[in-house]
């Protein structure tokens, strides 16, 4: 009940800045912007009014029903200009969808941009972090390479020798 009386009290906030001001944008409208400030400034967050929202898109299709009866019912005003209202539709749905598509790959585009950017930092970081690594001089690095070796290499010895002498001891106590 609390997401939903968010929703409406910035509809309303909407629809009231709609009366004032004399612009030809509806209320619904301002209040979608007025949600998206908040949102964005983190005023309201998601989880505020994510499951109304949710809702409200899943029963969206039955808010159109109304709007089809209407149609139903001003058959006789709309048909002498149905053709042109149907051209209109079509050419601005094809319009709108285009704009659409070319607005995401241009965002696409600039975020991949951005972010190749980002992982060039990012890559040159780690290469003065590695190299940083690598000051130390060639010899004291190739000493500290054989110890480790040696070092492995003697608990490999001491391990296998180990499990031999375990095994011997095995046999020997079956035997006895």
């Amino acid at each position: 009940m609390k997401q939903f009386g968010i929703i409406l009290a910035v509809t309303c906030v909407g629809e009231f800045l709609h009366q004032f001001l004399p612009l030809p944008v509806p209320g619904s409208i301002y209040g979608l912007v007025i949600m998206l400030i908040f949102l964005c400034t983190h005023v309201l967050h998601i989880e505020d009014v994510r499951d109304t929202a949710e809702f409200l898109i899943e029963i969206m299709p039955m808010m159109f029903i109304p709007a089809a009866v209407g149609l139903i019912v001003t058959w006789r005003a709309i048909r002498p200009v149905l053709v042109p209202v149907l051209v209109i539709t079509v050419v601005s749905t094809i319009l709108v969808m285009g704009v659409t598509g070319t607005v995401t790959q241009s965002v696409m585009r600039l975020r991949k941009r951005l972010t190749s950017r980002t992982d060039t930092v990012i890559s040159e970081e780690a290469a003065r972090i590695r190299q940083e690594r690598n000051m130390i001089p060639l010899d004291r690095r190739i000493r500290l390479k054989v110890r480790i070796q040696l070092i492995k290499g003697r608990r490999w010895k001491r391990d296998h020798i180990d499990s031999r002498f375990k095994n011997k001891d095995k046999d020997n106590g079956e035997h006895k």
